[in-house]
């Protein structure tokens, strides 16, 4: 379990709107009832809302690391294009010589 200041709140949210239910149950009053069920689905909205974002980080992370491996591979790719022109130019040099 996250110990996060929010993480805190919803599950400190879910409690009291699962005292409040119960309270409302055991003294009749629907409005409680209705109130701590209220407090339990927005507890359970920001736990729901907390993980999508460690989870869009986490995805985020793992594009940047992918992009930058790739970028790393065409890094060396051009170098090693780069590292083979001279030759190349040497060899349309000795193909346009004429020849005897």
């Amino acid at each position: 379990m996250n110990t996060d200041k929010g993480s805190q709140t919803s599950t400190t949210q879910e409690l009291k709107g699962h005292v409040e239910e119960t309270a409302g149950k055991v003294f009749g009053d629907d409005d409680l009832v209705v109130h701590g069920k209220a407090d339990q689905i927005a507890a359970h909205a920001k736990q729901a809302a907390s993980q999508a974002g460690e989870v869009a980080r986490h995805v985020g992370q793992r594009v940047k690391d992918r992009a930058m491996r790739k970028l790393g591979e065409l890094h060396e790719r051009l170098h090693e294009a780069a590292d083979e022109k001279p030759q190349d130019d040497q060899n349309e040099k000795e193909r346009r010589q004429p020849h005897p």
